[in-house]
């Protein structure tokens, strides 16, 4: 397994070294400023083309969206992959299943409650969340979402795997941005995320044999 892992790592090296310098920047940031100046420098520089933009890159990691996107995939060759599809859905099952687990067991209030509707900035068309902040389910679903994409991609287009990152931090960022999360929990959204996309890839892979299970390049 430690092996596939690997090899995974490799085939898509240009997403997991952003991906692991957001983890090693992310953890800096959280352990040496205070949350909610992290919170406030992101949520109060805002303007109007913001606010549409961020409107656009939080529904990246819409639930309802990824599953849709994943299976319209299949009109390309390079993703008619038994493998493929049983991780799209399966990802796609479990997103909501593991958020809903997840924020059950934490509980924690969004930023709304915490600093009230005149300190937070928000958009007038985004419904406002109040409770089970912990971890960001949009964030999850982004980072999961353009791992599975980068993982399917041919070889030969690896490149687009940097794009896809970006996107999926730029979903991450939009959160706090709209008042939605806190640094922490689109921290824990996006190895979440990573995590569970990983962890399908190595038990599919288990159980179906590596033979029937490369990805197609």
């Amino acid at each position: 397994m430690f092996t596939l892992l690997m090899h995974i790592v490799r085939d898509n090296k240009l997403f997991f070294i952003l991906f692991g310098l957001w983890v090693l920047v992310g953890f800096i940031l959280a352990v040496s400023i205070p949350a909610d100046d992290i919170f406030f420098f992101i949520n109060q520089h805002h303007n109007d083309f913001l606010d549409k933009l961020m409107t656009v890159f939080s529904g990246f990691g819409r639930g309802d969206t990824i599953p849709i996107v994943l299976l319209s995939l299949l009109l390309l060759p390079a993703f008619r992959h038994r493998l493929y599809i049983l991780t799209s859905l399966l990802f796609g099952l479990f997103i909501p299943v593991s958020i809903y687990f997840l924020k059950k067991v934490y509980g924690c209030p969004r930023p709304l409650v915490e600093y009230g509707a005149q300190k937070v900035h928000t958009v007038p068309w985004l419904d406002n969340l109040f409770n089970n902040s912990f971890p960001s389910g949009h964030t999850i679903g982004a980072f999961g979402f353009f791992l599975i994409l980068s993982i399917w991609l041919p070889k030969t287009q690896k490149a687009w795997s940097v794009l896809f990152i970006i996107l999926a931090l730029a979903c991450a960022y939009s959160r706090p941005y709209l008042g939605q999360h806190f640094f922490k929990d689109i921290y824990a959204g996006s190895i979440v995320g990573v995590g569970m996309v990983l962890t399908l890839y190595l038990i599919l892979h288990f159980i179906f044999g590596p033979e029937k299970q490369d990805p197609v390049n």
